[in-house]
């Protein structure tokens, strides 16, 4: 085995180089939410809302007591607040400021009831506090109060509201809390049954960032081992549970990693022992290795010039990716270790020719992957396409430089080789059953898809029991809408607010949301305070003022408070009198959801409300303008399943329709492109079917089904198809290599796909199953259904090509209907457009009987095969130095040709004396001693009267045409020195060799093009005088 060890050192250092160089370059994401589409609204404005919302980062613990004692909670909570703040991790811990804000705010709104009620809160939440009934309930209930600890302090409160208009403007800041069922004491918000203390905590940096993160969690588990002493509580008597997205940050980026590694190392041990098993030199085996990862490290590379961050995922990914790429070094390797010496570059050019086309489709697909909406599956399909791109040149272009020749290997035939044999033999009933199958599965084949914003990120099974626990006592916020909008400044942003509030009111009004709170309640700007100061003093008629005040002072003289206890308010009622309107003051901006713009100069302001009964979130979001961003939970995961449906359903159809039209283009031939495709279908449908079966129902990574099928899966149908249509016979022994290719291929894949299915995280076990099916269903359908399908059509072909026809060029063309595209109009497009064919007759005519014919240089063998259709009987001696045109004219001929490799002066072995030799336009790759050795050589294998036809390219004076210098580029480019004789130079070699010259002369239609015919001395030509050529 010659292996060049300098460049297989440098190959693996540049690999290592390149990953290191990528890797550094790179900062790795692990913010799953960050891939949601962005061209989607409602998705984008999530993502927006996630981005900026305080409660994305805030970290929030629950403490709990087992017994009822609020006071010992309250010191546990302010103890653990007094160390989290002390850490100097957090911006703000706890609700120390609450308490006093809240006192603030409710002298703020007593002060200034007229300012902020609406005529519709007036009407309907007002009036019915005015009846005697309610009245004498609410100071019944005033004087309980003033008799308990409850009322201290609300003395001055009592004065300026006593029938409560405060609590309807202030039970809507109840949105502001975690849950509706909660109290504050002593500075806490504890729950309504007083076990449980909610203490919140803002990190100074990002909550997703896996270092802050990783801070976060060491802080709070050494400040709550530390309380434990200090307090000395019986485990089960408290219990601390943090949550946050610091939580899921941490979980994601250790289960992903996890994940990675695992898959990274299963499909690596997997994949090479695969190797070992399958070739005759274990070791050389290992080496397909080399081009995938070259390619994943160069696509790495490449990625990092483009993009300065990537998904965890898709490295995560990199394990499948290997496995894909490591199909083009299998194949190489199968085709280079066999049991004769091999040459590097033919092992190449025999994979390129049946795989170039399975990489366009993998690469076309995975870029088409590439423009889906999902920025993770952006990343994702540039990442893997190029590391397909990267990992077929690798093969192409290094690896022949690597092994440039290769010694015999064991002539043992190995199981897999006889596997893919057997595998191969058609079975019309097999494929029958399949085809039943699929007919009966495609009634349960259709996409269902499901989605969760949960499911986004994976979390560990503590973080998910806290999470449960936590939204147990306090809630999880599925039932609140969150609206979000941003202003250059406070002025601007209490227009705003007030503007969305008047229009908040109105869907309050129809019923469409039960409730929501904007600070505009209780800070109005100067409209909105001059008309609800209005609609006070129109609601304040003199009549109702009256009642109001007849009611409300025989009331409270008979309970006992003084006569003028409750002046203030009915000053207020008579002359209102409140102060000029004023942005909401700094000190209630993270109160009252304000937060300031990053990166920019602006607040923005987050808004709650609550559905009502007939709230439907489409109208409800057109109603508002694009400067207003609305998330609603349920109703995103509703447009998060409907984009996967219509990306997956647009995916699949432009997938599909591009890969049909490139297999048409390749093909040229309707029949095999869908023969190539069937097996796609069969595998897509199975697959759906089976997810249903086993109740997975299509999540985010569907998309991937169909890039993995039609992308990769297709690849197992191209391979098959493209193997068939070139070596004919399944037991050809490059037929069998590339079938053993296609095992290889599919195994490898399936492994690096199998290892995700024990990946932790949801979205890398979901891509390895869906995948895996994908490409099993795939490889199941190319060995089921096509090889007694492609036996069929070829043999249909070949029958036909056999049958006469009247016309001598359509048989000739029927003699490459089977074959590849390229020959097929090379063919077509040399008979039509070159005078060849109109001049050889009268070439040819020189000769009466023509049985064996030579041809020197026979290309793709569209000469050798005009003259077996115009000379029935006749059989063609060729010879060619290019293997592919010896192939291509090997089939072409059929029984009545033998073609064989070889260069000029070389001749094929000919049983009989041949009647013509043929040498058309290939005299110009000869150089003086070639063709002086041909014109002798060709002499002794004539037969008597038998004649060279020539048709060679002259030099001609003056204007040369372009398809002289076309036709001489070409011969440079094939490292040859042309060399143009003269008619005259080339009479006097034909004559020197012995020959009678009969003709030489240059074709009518082109100068630069002369015909020579030439018969061996002293024979006498054929009766008549030859045609004038025309």
């Amino acid at each position: 085995m010659i292996i060049r060890y300098r460049p297989l050192l440098l190959a693996v250092l540049l690999t290592v180089g390149l990953a290191a160089a990528g890797i550094l370059r790179l900062d790795i994401e692990t913010d799953i939410v960050r891939s949601l589409p962005a061209g989607e609204k409602v998705l984008a404005d999530a993502a927006l809302i996630f981005e900026h919302h305080p409660i994305h980062d805030q970290v929030a613990i629950d403490i709990a007591l087992a017994d009822d004692n609020p006071d010992l909670l309250v010191d546990y909570g302010d103890a653990l607040q007094s160390e989290l703040a002390a850490s100097g991790l957090f911006n703000r811990v706890g609700f120390a400021d609450v308490g006093q804000q809240l006192q603030e705010l409710t002298l703020h709104v007593v002060r200034n009831l007229p300012a902020l009620f609406s005529a519709a809160d007036l009407e309907q939440h007002v009036a019915p506090l005015l009846t005697p009934p309610r009245i004498e309930q609410r100071l019944n209930r005033l004087v309980t109060e003033l008799s308990t600890m409850e009322g201290i302090g609300q003395q001055r409160f009592i004065e300026a509201d006593p029938l409560g208009f405060k609590d309807l403007i202030l039970a809507k800041l109840a949105l502001l809390t975690p849950s509706s069922k909660i109290r504050f004491y002593r500075g806490h918000l504890l729950s309504a049954d007083g076990r449980h203390l909610l203490l919140t905590a803002d990190p100074l940096g990002s909550g997703t960032d896996s270092t802050a993160a990783r801070q976060i969690a060491e802080q709070i588990d050494n400040s709550v081992r530390l309380l434990a002493h200090r307090f000395n509580l019986p485990e089960n008597q408290l219990s601390v549970t943090p949550v946050g997205a610091y939580r899921a940050a941490l979980d994601n980026e250790r289960i992903i990693r996890r994940d990675v590694q695992l898959a990274l190392g299963l499909a690596t041990l997997g994949i090479a022992a695969l190797l070992l098993f399958a070739f005759p030199r274990p070791l050389l085996g290992l080496t397909a290795l080399l081009p995938a990862f070259a390619g994943s490290a160069a696509a790495l590379f490449c990625y990092s010039l483009l993009h300065d961050t990537i998904s965890v995922m898709v490295l995560g990914f990199g394990g499948a990716l290997i496995s894909i790429t490591v199909d083009h070094g299998i194949t190489y390797l199968l085709f280079l270790d066999r049991p004769y010496q091999t040459r590097g570059r033919e092992a190449s050019h025999e994979v390129f020719a049946i795989g170039i086309m399975a990489v366009v489709t993998s690469v076309g697909a995975f870029l088409i992957l590439s423009l889906s909406p999902f920025p993770i599956f952006t990343q994702l399909g540039q990442f893997t396409a190029l590391g397909i791109c990267f990992s077929f040149l690798f093969v192409h272009l290094a690896m022949p430089r690597l092994f440039p020749t290769m010694p015999p290997g064991s002539p043992r035939r190995l199981p897999l080789q006889s596997l893919v044999g057997r595998l191969s033999h058609p079975s019309k009933t097999l494929a029958v059953a399949a085809l039943l199958v699929t007919a009966g599965l495609i009634f349960f084949a259709r996409p269902h898809f499901a989605v969760q914003l949960s499911s986004m990120n994976t979390v560990g099974e503590k973080t998910r029991a806290a999470d449960e626990a936590f939204a147990t006592v306090w809630g999880d916020g599925d039932d609140r809408i969150f609206l979000m909008h941003s202003s250059a400044s406070p002025a601007d942003l209490q227009r705003e607010n007030d503007r969305l509030l008047e229009q908040l009111e109105q869907d309050i009004e129809q019923n469409i949301l039960a409730s929501a709170f904007v600070p505009s309640l209780l800070f109005p700007g100067s409209r909105r305070q001059t008309d609800n100061l209005a609609a006070w003093q129109e609601f304040w008629h003199e009549e109702r003022v009256a009642r109001l005040t007849a009611t409300l002072q025989n009331t409270a003289a008979t309970r006992g408070f003084a006569e003028d206890a409750f002046s203030t308010f009915l000053a207020t009622v008579n002359e209102p009198s409140v102060r000029a309107a004023e942005p909401v003051p700094a000190d209630y901006y993270q109160l009252l959801g304000i937060v300031e713009a990053p990166q920019q100069d602006g607040l923005i302001q987050f808004i709650t409300a609550i559905p009502g009964n007939i709230y439907a979130a489409p109208s409800f979001i057109e109603g508002f303008t694009e400067a207003v961003t609305i998330f609603d939970g349920s109703y995103f995961s509703d447009r998060l399943a409907d984009v996967l449906f219509s990306t997956f359903v647009t995916m699949l159809a432009v997938i599909a329709v591009s890969v049909a039209v490139l297999l048409a283009l390749f093909y040229l031939d309707l029949s095999l492109t869908v023969l190539t495709l069937l097996p796609v279908v069969f595998a897509y449908v199975c697959t759906l079917a089976t997810l249903r079966f086993i109740g997975r129902p299509l999540d985010i990574p569907a998309l991937m089904l169909a890039v993995v099928v039609f992308g990769m899966g297709i690849d197992y149908s191209i391979f098959f198809v493209r193997a068939h249509q070139r070596y004919r016979r399944t037991d050809h022994p490059s037929f069998v290599l590339a079938g053993s290719g296609v095992v290889l291929a599919a195994a490898s894949t399936l492994i690096g796909f199998g290892a995700l299915c024990f990946a932790d995280h949801s979205l890398l076990r979901s891509i390895g199953i869906t995948s895996a099916l994908g490409l099993g269903y795939s490889l199941i359908g190319t060995f089921l259904l096509l090889p007694p399908l492609l036996t069929s059509y070829f043999n249909v072909r070949a029958g036909q090509s056999a049958a006469p026809t009247a016309n001598p060029d359509q048989r000739l063309l029927a003699r490459y209907r089977t074959l590849e595209a390229y020959p097929r109009l090379f063919a077509r497009l040399k008979l039509r457009f070159d005078p060849m064919f109109a001049d050889l007759p009268g070439m040819l005519a020189h000769r009466s009987s023509i049985k064996t014919i030579i041809d020197i240089g026979c290309g793709h063998g569209v000469p050798a095969c005009w003259c077996l259709e115009h000379y029935p009987g006749s059989f063609v001696h060729g010879i060619e130095p290019d293997p592919e045109k010896v192939r291509i004219a090997a089939l072409a001929g059929g029984e009545r040709g033998r073609i064989s490799r070889g260069w000029a002066p070389e001749l094929p072995t000919v049983e009989t004396p041949a009647d013509v030799a043929l040498l058309l336009d290939m005299l110009h790759y000869l150089d003086d001693e070639a063709l002086h050795t041909l014109s002798a050589v060709i002499r002794p294998k004539l037969a008597t009267g038998g004649i060279v036809v020539a048709r060679f390219v002259t030099r001609p004076p003056g204007h040369l045409s372009w398809a002289w210098r076309l036709e001489d580029i070409r011969v440079r480019l094939a490292d040859c020195t042309p060399r143009y004789h003269t008619a005259a130079e080339m009479a006097a070699v034909f004559t020197a060799a012995g020959y009678d010259l009969v003709c030489c002369e240059p074709t009518p239609t082109n100068e630069e093009l002369i015909w020579l015919v030439a018969r061996v001395a002293g024979e006498q030509g054929a009766p008549g005088a030859p045609p004038a050529l025309s």
